[in-house]
């Protein structure tokens, strides 16, 4: 049973309103203007200054550049759970961060966890000294790249000091309910446990799961393959969005795509 194949009417869906996606989605309590009004007076009196211009100016919307990308946006507005399976180069990271910052300069979510698997590419350089955040951060530069770009250092610094972004380490969220937006970079290296354990910390946020099967560093069963099979079994296409593309989806370059499609032939071959 296929869902995500690039001709499907998302595309079109995807360009309707995002509020009224939103609106579903979380049953419409979050985005009524007095919650959203209620939050920001109570991060007001923690002493959290959350209301000049620099922090609630919202960027206009990101716009798809391509059939693929129109269906992830549509999954992140309108479904608890969107999985995004990608090569390199077709905006994964550029897209769930810059769509995940937006709900959260505009109130409609507290805060960002941010989280990958804790396993580099090739030799390793060492542990690393310092807190969670020099330990951590290097691992999720690719998002926090396009917070910067997007929103300015200034607004990073200010959002990681006043809890607004964190790091979420795998290894500590069993035990945790979530109710934040949860963006997991290189899905590709968690083994079904632990996506399964991801999963089901999710409370009324949204998880959004961004993974390369052509880039993975474990052995055994992959994930990517496993969930897909999931959802299929118990039918839960209603509450969780499969969206995958292919190199013929690329938009960062004609020298990475053409990278890409020549190690596509080259193991297919």
């Amino acid at each position: 049973m296929s869902r995500n194949k690039k001709g499907s009417s998302r595309g079109t869906q995807s360009q309707q309103s995002s509020g009224v996606n939103r609106e579903a989605r979380r049953g419409g309590k979050r985005n009524k203007q007095s919650v959203v009004n209620e939050r920001w007076e109570k991060k007001e009196i923690k002493g959290r200054q959350v209301r000049d211009e620099e922090h609630t100016y919202v960027k206009p919307a990101v716009e798809p550049m391509n059939q693929v990308q129109a269906e992830f946006l549509y999954g992140m507005r309108s479904k608890p759970v969107t999985i995004f399976i990608a090569p390199a180069g077709v905006g994964k990271s550029y897209l769930a961060a810059s769509e995940a910052m937006d709900w959260l300069k505009s109130g409609e979510f507290d805060k960002v966890l941010l989280t990958r698997p804790a396993i580099g590419m090739g030799a390793t350089l060492g542990l690393l000294k310092g807190g969670l955040r020099e330990k951590y951060e290097p691992y999720l530069y690719p998002l926090v790249d396009v917070i910067k770009k997007r929103y300015g250092a200034g607004f990073y610094e200010n959002a990681l000091s006043n809890g607004s972004i964190e790091f979420m380490p795998l290894e500590y969220i069993r035990g945790k309910s979530i109710d934040d937006v949860v963006i997991v970079d290189e899905l590709q290296n968690l083994t079904p446990d632990e996506l399964y354990t991801t999963i089901t910390r999710m409370g009324e946020g949204c998880l959004i799961l961004l993974g390369d099967p052509t880039q993975r560093d474990l052995r055994g069963e992959c994930c990517i393959e496993w969930i897909k099979s999931f959802i299929d079994r118990h039918d839960m296409h209603d509450i969780v969005e499969i969206v995958e593309a292919t190199s013929d989806d690329i938009v960062r370059s004609g020298l990475c795509q053409r990278m890409v499609k020549g190690r596509e032939k080259d193991t297919q071959d």
